[in-house]
């Protein structure tokens, strides 16, 4: 193959097809068997009958076209592993081709040091960047790499074990360079460097100190003198500063004998070069020291480690004499069974013939062979004689020699641990003596310590006892207490009230409602603190700004007021009683203004509305509320509001309004000054029914006062004021709306504009209007200044549920309406008899903005479609709305929320209300006739990761093969039906990202039996050749197509949460 990077990558691509051609046939694959090769890939049945088909008898032809399918990553090669020499490799090994596909790897093998001989020439030296590197070309497993970086063996070895002759010259270049390299390289770049990566135990290891200087000294000096001392047997394990330098290095357990005698031959060459200090595992040989410096002590531990020394020297003496006996032993046995087979086998006849013979064959006499024999065997079994003689002697004067020599290291030693023995015996038979003083205090530290363990077993018994009988009477108690409490419970909560408290929040402003549980016995200071903390008025109002109310929350009224220096002493159940269902009373937690005083209130007051009225200018001011006690006169009443509003009490008029049965009526009361409030406020009507008044409108003019009440302003202020409400009215912007008064005034109808928002220039303004019981065509009369177009030209909306409704009886009065209402004015003309109001929507497929709002039209119900277009198209002119609509080039369609749905032909009829599409065509309307389908269609091309411009088709049926022909057709690059797939969606728009058609889209192809069916027009249907593979993305390409994914989804979110779905048809 031409490189490595071309065959032996993750995956392979097309243009490799003849480098894997050769390789099979180098590796001897017999090309008749490509179709089960093929099925072994991953290639389906039909595929390979096609190749079959297509090249009858050629089996090289087919053998070449089902590789290239292969490489091309069709059916299902990818689930069988990829296009990669791994599934290649595993294909032969399942085909029973062992033999192949181990010449296919040793043919890999070659190739990849054939073509990446300068890595590894930069990289011989670590082994695992080679292994990394075989793995990288899927020649090595993650376990063999894993294996690799713990032993990291050599690579030059393993080329050796492999034999890889191609790489001997590489192989012996790296050892030239290596050697060079160590020749040079300083010891002070080795110190704290470990040059194994296996450890050895401590009896494996020789530690050798020198007195050297690193920087003066290479790592072959250390290596040669090493070699000298023991023969190549020490390997060097570790470096490191001590003083000098510290050299570690391993040696077989097995060889410990033989490492010791040649450190001791040879020492004299250690000591040459400067050794300090020799240790062999836990032994130190040697060491130099300062003679100056020396103690007695320290001769005699020269002496010990001298005498330790020769032993071992003996020792091994020992071993070698008793090999060499050993090994004299077997020489004998030999010669002894040779005699022996020498005369087994030599017959009678034969042995006769040779004495006969005798004479005549005198170059190899029988009998001189077993004489030699004889004699060499007694010279061994003397020569071991001796040699055990010679042992047993050098024993006997060792000894000795010991023992001779008093004052010898061994002497003392022996001295020393045969005093030590008789010490410890001594004291082991003082120790079992009974009279040991040691033994017998013991002994009674033993018995005191008995005898205080039952004392204290003794008192724990006591106090489990006592700690027993305090748990009992512990849980008699709670039992006591717990039945207590449930005999009380029921009373106490008997006792307890709720009370629904009530206050106007200060920062909030709101009224706030509460429950608030209080025992009946619990004085009112306790229950002030608790209505505080639950109404959460600190920090900002102190509790003494604060009091409780009794308030009757039927009438809205402050019944009777509860002051702590009066009622201090008094519980909450004698002061407001119990709360319950038909107690109609609460508390109220009243707030009083800083540097103000609390009023009292006495029991038996009420709760009034009073309405100032500016006879001046008409104005009626806001409501407010006043406290006026049930027993006062109507002359009280009106010196009180000249008080609290600053009127002249004399020329006071007051206007009683009472609601009763739904009907608001209105009562003057001006001269009735010595009347009882009572009597006016509560009046019984001919049922028997209470009627309550309790809004009370007051004026203070000396001119009007003297008239009679229906002759007077306030009666006409006062009516307009009943009987008029405010509505809230969106207008059409033109023309700009003006902040005077416009008054229509017919008998009792007027119109007053109170507010108008202009904050939005050019668009719908809101206005805020006063009108009284008037009917819808006054209102649009008097709307007309505003709006600038007749009273026919524009329509009025009401507000009902959340949902719009058209106001269409002209003669409809406003009675039923509620004070802020809103309205909507929207220009056009209302609708007649028999039509309907449709909004079109201009459907642009290929545009962002694909559902543009065009405009509104009126229709008359049953109308062909035809006709429908023609007049959209008039009134597109009239409006001078964009774009240039023909009759033959566009179409009238269903709209679905966004999505289009069915084509309307010309000749359907309109029936009812509906949102419709306007789609522009290209040409002449395709669908003909009813049973067609229209899809839009658009090309997915994976190997650019984009969509071709949306195009559309017009089908027969769903089946696959005929929308698949349909597309072939439709495609310029002409697909073949066998390698077109498609994917089907229910409607437009899609929303679902490019980046996930590959992955969320069910392909089809013409060979499906599983498909989507078409239901309706306006199904979007996306297709691709399946040759193409999908782009493989940069970051930055991914992220730019995200992006605008991403943005084409939040526009059609928006489109959908603008649009709402209709039936019309």
């Amino acid at each position: 193959m031409a490189t490595s990077q071309s065959c032996l990558g993750s995956a392979i691509k097309v243009g490799h097809l003849i480098d894997v051609l050769d390789l099979l046939k180098r590796c001897g694959f017999p090309e008749t068997k490509w179709y089960e090769l093929g099925l072994r890939l991953g290639l389906l049945k039909r595929t390979l009958d096609v190749i079959e088909k297509n090249h009858p008898h050629d089996i090289s032809r087919c053998m070449t076209e089902c590789l290239s399918q292969w490489l091309g990553r069709a059916d299902n090669v990818d689930s069988r592993g990829g296009a990669n020499l791994d599934s290649l490799s595993d294909a032969l090994r399942s085909m029973n081709e062992t033999a192949v596909a181990e010449k296919l790897k040793q043919d890999i093998l070659i190739n990849i040091f054939n073509n990446c001989h300068t890595v590894l020439s930069q990289s011989l030296c670590d082994s695992v960047s080679i292994a990394w590197l075989l793995y990288g070309e899927r020649m090595l497993a993650q376990e063999a790499v894993s294996r690799v970086v713990s032993a990291s063996p050599s690579i030059p070895n393993q080329l050796e074990e492999m034999k890889v002759t191609d790489a001997t010259r590489y192989n012996e270049t790296y050892r030239t360079q290596l050697k060079e390299f160590c020749k040079s390289l300083s010891i002070s770049l080795c110190l704290k460097k470990r040059f194994s990566s296996i450890s050895h135990l401590q009896c494996e290891t020789v530690t050798l100190v020198f007195d050297w200087e690193p920087e003066e000294h290479v790592l072959k000096d250390i290596k040669e003198l090493l070699a000298k001392v023991s023969g190549k047997l020490l390997k060097i394990e570790y470096m490191e500063p001590h003083k000098s330098i510290s050299v570690t290095c391993s040696f077989p357990f097995s060889n410990v004998g033989f490492t010791v005698l040649s450190m001791i031959e040879n020492i004299h060459i250690l000591m040459g070069q400067g050794l300090k200090k020799l240790t062999i595992g836990n032994l130190t040989l040697w060491r130099r020291q300062d003679v100056r410096q020396k103690e007695p002590k320290e001769k005699d531990d020269d002496l010990l480690h001298t005498e330790v020394i020769s032993y071992i020297v003996l020792e091994e003496a020992e071993y070698k004499l008793r090999d060499a006996i050993s090994s004299k032993e077997k020489d004998t046995i030999e010669l002894k069974q040779k005699i022996s087979m020498a005369q087994v086998h030599v017959p009678e006849e034969e042995l006769m013939s040779v004495q006969s013979d005798t004479q005549s064959i005198e170059e190899e006499p029988l009998d001189k062979e077993l004489t030699v024999l004889s004699c060499q065997f007694n010279e061994i079994i003397q020569e071991n004689k001796e040699l055990s003689d010679q042992l047993s002697k050098m024993k006997v004067d060792y000894l000795r020699s010991l023992s001779s020599n008093t004052d010898s290291a061994a002497s003392k030693v022996r001295r020393g641990m045969a005093l030590e023995v008789d010490d410890c015996k001594f004291h082991l038979q003082a120790m079992t003596s009974p009279d040991y003083q040691p033994l017998v205090h013991n002994k009674r530290i033993i018995e005191n310590l008995q005898e205080k363990i039952a004392l204290m077993n003794t008192e724990l018994i006591m106090e489990r006892k006592r700690n027993e009988k305090t748990i009992k009477d512990t849980k008699d108690l709670k039992e006591t207490e717990h039945k207590r409490q449930r005999e009380k419970k029921p009373k106490v909560e008997k006792e307890m009230c709720n009370y629904k408290l009530s206050c106007n929040h200060p920062i909030t402003g709101k009224l706030m409602n509460a429950v608030l549980e209080t025992h009946k016995e619990e004085l009112l200071s306790i229950v002030l603190d608790k209505a505080y903390e639950l109404m959460e008025l600190a920090p900002h109002i102190p509790i003494e700004r604060c009091r409780l109310v009794k308030y009757n929350y039927i009438k809205e009224v402050m019944d009777q007021s509860f002051d702590l220096e009066e009622f201090q002493h008094q519980t909450i159940g004698q002061l407001i009683g119990r709360a319950g269902v038909h107690n109609f009373f609460g508390l109220f937690l009243e707030i009083c203004k800083e540097n103000k005083t609390f009023k009292k209130y006495n029991d038996g007051g009420i709760n009034l509305l009073i309405l100032v009225v500016d006879l001046s200018t008409g104005e009626v001011r806001q409501a407010e509320t006043m406290r006026a006690e049930i027993g006062w006169t109507v002359g009280e009443l009106k010196q009180y509001i000249g008080e609290l509003f600053n009127l002249n009490s004399s020329c006071m008029r007051l206007v009683l309004e009472e609601e009763y049965m739904g009907d608001t009526s209105v009562q003057d009361i001006r001269y009735e000054d010595g009347s009882l409030l009572k009597t006016k406020l509560y009046r019984e009507d001919i049922y028997g029914i209470y009627k309550q008044c309790k809004k009370i409108y007051v004026s203070s003019n000396p001119e009007d006062y003297q008239k009679e009440y229906k002759d007077s302003l306030m009666y006409r202020y006062i009516d307009v004021h009943i009987n008029s409400i405010l509505l809230d009215i969106t207008i059409p912007p033109e023309p700009e709306a003006t902040s005077t008064t416009t008054n229509t005034c017919r008998d009792n109808e007027v119109m007053k504009i109170i507010s108008a928002n202009e904050e939005k220039k050019g668009k719908e303004r809101i206005i805020q209007v006063k009108v009284g019981i008037i009917t819808l065509a006054q209102l649009k009369e008097a709307l007309v200044p505003l709006i600038g177009v007749p009273p026919v030209g524009f329509r009025v909306y009401g507000i009902r549920y959340n949902e719009e409704y058209e106001m269409e009886n002209l003669d409809g009065s406003f009675k039923d309406i509620k004070s802020g209402s809103k309205l909507i004015v929207r220009l056009g003309r209302a609708l007649h008899y028999g039509e309907c109001r449709i909004e079109l929507y201009l459907l642009q497929v290929n545009n962002t903005e694909f559902c543009k709002y065009m405009m509104e039209s009126v229709v008359t119900e049953g109308i062909p479609v035809g006709k429908f277009k023609k007049q959209i198209i008039k009134e597109a002119e009239v409006q001078g709305i964009d774009g240039v609509l023909e009759f033959d080039k566009m179409r009238l369609r269903k709209k679905n929320r966004i999505s289009p749905g069915m084509v309307y032909l010309d000749h359907r009829l309109i029936t009812t209300n509906r949102e419709l599409y306007v789609e522009t065509l290209k040409g002449s309307e395709k669908k003909k006739r009813e049973g067609l389908v229209q899809v839009y269609v658009i090309r997915w091309r994976p190997s650019q990761c984009s969509v071709d411009p949306i195009e559309e088709i017009i089908l027969d049926s769903d089946d696959p093969k005929h929308i698949i022909e349909k597309l072939s057709e439709l495609s310029e690059s002409k697909i073949p039906v066998y390698h077109l797939f498609y994917a089907m969606e229910i409607s437009f728009p899609v929303k679902i990202s490019c980046l996930n058609f590959e992955n969320k889209l069910k392909w089809n192809s013409i060979d499906s039996f599983i498909y989507s069916r078409l239901y309706d027009d306006g199904c979007v249907i996306y297709y691709k050749d399946n040759r193409e593979k999908m782009k493989e993305l940069t970051d930055k390409e991914r992220s730019e197509i995200q992006d605008a994914e991403e943005a084409r989804l939040l526009r059609i979110r928006e489109f959908e949460s603008q649009h709402t779905q209709k039936y019309c048809f």
